[in-house]
């Protein structure tokens, strides 16, 4: 009954979560002041611990550490393996992506009774730090499984969370259909529950962050105003970092960079409560390109290394890469050619790696720049081409238009002025489509430039009038300084000095002024980074604090426990001399009575001494004898020994050269069938002959198996690198003509990240024996059989999954059996599984299988990885 109340207290006060955590998080404070049930107070501290990250993640580590405490001291299954849940979602909060995974491994592994949300809140969790990290399929993999293991019909919240975690992925991916997709699933089911606005708000983050990568900038911006109002009322701090990040983009968009920076520390403030080392980055990344922007390179690199430390700290390859690109940015802009192909080269071989494609654009793009300034030409055009390539199947349509842009200052490098003009064209033509404003200033004004070049003054002036009312509209300073430079350049070319003057004193007044405000945000961003050291500080001196009070306990009990070691021995002291004392006493009183019974003892003694003479001779003369029968089973057990080694060697040696024996006559008979099928016209006749040819393809079979027993319990390993694509390929090429008579889909993936060092004919085997089962025991309706590996620097791990027959409960223990067959169908000798396994046992490998009736089977092997 106590139980019962409880849940009707949680589940009324679910309702009021959203509009505030944190008096939410107090509610369920007082109800763990008055349970007095241990497995309800371990529930309490772990729901407490989980609304209070994004919040106060310290007071959260310290409530989920409680509730795994206690949950392990009282022995409560359940409750633990939540417990572990939240500490791993403290450890993937602070970037310690290694314990995270622990954590989360751990509470997977326990068996116990827990809702299927928390079961797959916990895979969710796997899947985002693997996020995190970019290994995407595996990320891609435990969303999937997340939502499998709820159910369609599952609990809205949870699953909106899951299908936004699929979104993600295939965001970063730059997938952004499939993106989209997930997102509207996700949404669906949000909306279900349409109060709790903690799911609704990260899904609106994404479709922002979708709608700006497809440039549809009015719906992204719509997107983040609604997840920021709704922000105002929950006060999340992860989402007022995304709200300052966008705003300082969305100032950016419009030219002014001042207002962009502003936006930009604030976030840089926040990121100092809630310490997720991914917005982090992205907060340094976003200073740093404002700062490059501004052509402040010094300040630009000093945050992008900043940014550089935490990302190859927490290992979080794909932001790492994109901060190497920026650094080569700077490089370029400052003529340093070498240190800027240097971090080109390390951002692409992290992209290559992770599969970014769109990643390896920019890197083109970058590289071909460099090569411009270098006035190599025909390698900047091959880049520019190569990074065309790419976005182009993106569609990322203002990437493309940055392209041509650059494609057409080669051109106008090399005097192809109308090549240049008619890139130039082509790429504002899609400026103006998205109505990307600073964009749009620096083509006007580039146009403008060229104009003058060409001596088409008018259209100069046109280009130039248009820059300087959109730089005026967006309140650019940047972008109206290049206008008055261009203004300048234009009368000097038409002989207007008068102009030309005026156009130069507004561009050194504009100079100046851009050079103020650049001194003003140099002093908010001293006082921004003081504060963010000041943080640091004080985490320092709660830590040294922390210590030396651990130290004074530690020092404390050391003194209290000499205290009590000093009281016991003197307790022990003094009944020690008490118990002396009384033993003296005693002593000698005793002593008389010893002395009489040792006179008599003493006759007594010389009597036995006699007899103990006689039987010492016996005993030695008895021991000689049983040493001379000992000795000689010795001998017969040894030279039974080595006759039964040789006859096993002897009998192996029989078997594998009968094996062979019996296969030379087997290959001329089916050779004979085979000339017989061409030379004999009678259909009797050439039926017999095919049953005779199956006849013998079976004993040849038989005997292959019966070898391989052979060859794993005698052969010496040697091992060697494993080409595991190409055995896997070799081995279903030999079954091609059962599979395809069969009309069997197979499907091979091998991801070898590290080189697989192993036994390759043992190898072989166990694959060969596995692969030829669910070929055979395949279904008739669109069968297939998956083989998937993975290699890396630890084990192999293969998978070889089919929608064959399965295998019923009853016989799934005894399938590794000699001589076992668990099917009417099959025509083997039951050898074959119990092949596999004696082959991965010799590997010091194991094979696991899941199979059901009707649905099919999956084997999964691992092999260690003798790369050491």
């Amino acid at each position: 009954m106590l139980r019962l109340s409880l849940l009707i207290a949680i589940l009324y006060i679910l309702q009021e979560r959203n509009y505030a955590q944190k008096p939410y998080a107090d509610s369920l404070k007082n109800l763990l002041e008055k349970s007095k049930n241990k497995e309800q107070k371990v529930d309490l501290l772990s729901q407490i611990a989980y609304d209070l990250y994004d919040f106060d993640d310290k007071a959260a580590e310290q409530y989920a550490h409680e509730a795994y405490d206690l949950a392990n001291e009282i022995n409560y299954a359940a409750g633990k393996k939540y417990a572990l849940t939240i500490n791993g979602l403290g450890n993937f909060s602070l970037g310690n992506y290694s314990e995270a995974l622990k954590n989360f491994w751990a509470s997977k592994n326990i068996e116990a009774k827990l809702k299927p949300e928390y079961v797959g809140y916990n895979l969710m969790l796997i899947g985002s730090t693997h996020r995190d990290l970019a290994h995407y399929d595996s990320a891609e993999y435990y969303y999937n499984q997340a939502i499998k293991t709820v159910g369609e019909k599952g609990d809205p919240y949870y699953l909106g969370f899951f299908y936004r975690g699929l979104a993600n992925v295939k965001l970063i991916q730059w997938k952004n259909q499939e993106a989209l997709q997930y997102l509207k699933l996700a949404e669906e089911y949000a909306l279900k529950k349409p109060d709790d606005f903690y799911v609704l708000m990260n899904i609106w983050d994404l479709y922002g962050r979708l709608y700006e990568q497809t440039l549809d900038f009015e719906k992204s911006d719509g997107y983040f105003q609604k997840m920021c109002a709704q922000e105002e009322k929950t006060h999340d701090y992860l989402q007022r970092i995304k709200c300052h990040l966008h705003e300082s983009t969305k100032s950016y968009r419009k030219g002014n960079l001042p207002e962009a920076l502003d936006h930009a520390f604030n976030a840089l403030q926040v990121s100092n409560i809630y310490r997720y080392p991914l917005h982090r980055i992205e907060v340094y990344t976003q200073i740093g390109y404002l700062y490059a922007e501004m052509s402040q390179n010094s300040l630009a690199s000093e945050y992008y290394f900043e940014g550089i430390k935490i990302g190859e700290r927490y290992g979080l390859q794909l932001e790492t890469a994109n901060l190497y690109a920026n650094v080569a940015w700077v490089y370029k802009e400052e003529l340093n050619f070498k240190l800027a192909n240097e971090y080109l080269d390390k951002s692409e071989s992290i992209r290559k790696s992770i599969g970014d494609r769109h990643g390896m654009a920019e890197c083109h793009n970058y590289r071909g720049l460099i090569f411009l300034i270098q006035k190599e030409y025909a390698k900047a055009l091959d880049e520019f081409n190569k990074a065309f390539a790419l976005r182009k199947v993106f569609g990322n349509e203002l990437g493309i238009s940055s392209v041509l842009y650059n494609k057409s200052l080669v051109y106008e490098a090399q005097g192809k002025n109308d090549s240049a003009l008619f890139l130039q064209r082509k790429a504002l033509a899609t400026e103006e489509k998205y109505n990307s404003k600073l964009d749009l200033g620096l083509s006007y004004n580039s146009l403008a430039s060229l104009m003058i070049k060409l001596k088409k003054y008018d259209e100069a002036l046109a280009y130039l009038k248009r820059a300087e009312d959109l730089s005026r509209e967006i309140h650019s300073k940047f972008l109206l300084k290049y206008v008055y430079a261009n203004y300048a350049k234009q009368y000097e070319q038409v002989g207007d000095l008068k102009k030309a003057i005026r156009y130069h004193s507004l561009y050194e007044s504009l100079i100046d002024s851009i050079y103020t405000e650049s001194g003003s945000l140099k002093i908010a961003e001293m006082q921004a980074l003081y504060q963010v050291e000041n943080k640091e500080r004080e985490l320092r001196e709660l830590d040294f604090q922390k210590k030396v009070q651990e130290t004074e306990l530690s020092s404390q009990r050391s003194i209290t426990q000499q205290q009590r070691y000093i009281i016991a021995l003197s307790l022990v002291s003094i009944f020690i001399l008490i118990a002396a004392g009384v033993v003296v006493y005693r002593y000698g009183q005793q002593k008389t009575k010893d002395n009489q019974r040792l006179q008599k003892l003493n006759t007594d003694i010389l009597e036995q001494k006699e007899e103990i003479q006689a039987q010492s001779e016996e005993l030695i003369e008895a021991s000689q004898i049983i040493s001379n029968i000992n000795r000689d089973l010795e001998e017969k057990v040894e030279a039974r020994t080595s006759e039964l080694k040789q006859a096993y060697k002897e009998l192996d040696t029989f078997f594998y050269r009968s094996s062979h024996d019996f296969r030379r006559p087997i290959t001329t008979f089916l050779g004979l069938a085979g000339v017989a099928k061409i030379t004999v016209k009678d259909p009797v006749s050439l039926e017999l002959f095919d049953k005779v040819n199956e006849t013998a393809e079976n004993l040849d079979k038989m005997l292959q198996k019966l070898q391989s027993i052979s060859d794993v319990g005698a052969q010496q390993m040697i091992f060697k690198e494993v080409f595991i694509k190409e055995l896997i390929q070799e081995i279903v090429d030999g079954f091609k003509p059962s599979i395809q008579l069969k009309k069997i889909n197979v499907q091979i993936n091998v991801e070898e990240r590290f080189p697989l060092v192993s036994y390759p004919a043992m190898l072989k085997i166990i694959l060969e024996n596995i692969i030829e089962n669910a070929i055979h025991f395949c279904t008739t309706e669109n069968p297939f059989v998956k083989i998937k590996a993975d290699v890396n620097e630890v084990q192999a791990t293969i998978e070889i999954a089919d929608n064959g027959q399965g295998i019923m409960d009853e016989y799934k223990s005894r399938i590794f059996e000699m001589y076992f067959r668990a099917n009417e169908r099959s025509k083997g000798n039951g050898l074959g599984l119990y092949i596999a396994k004696k082959a991965a046992e010799k590997l010091n490998g194991q094979i696991e299988f899941t199979s059901q009736v009707e649905v099919g089977s999956l084997f999964s092997i691992t092999i260690p990885n003798h790369k050491a």
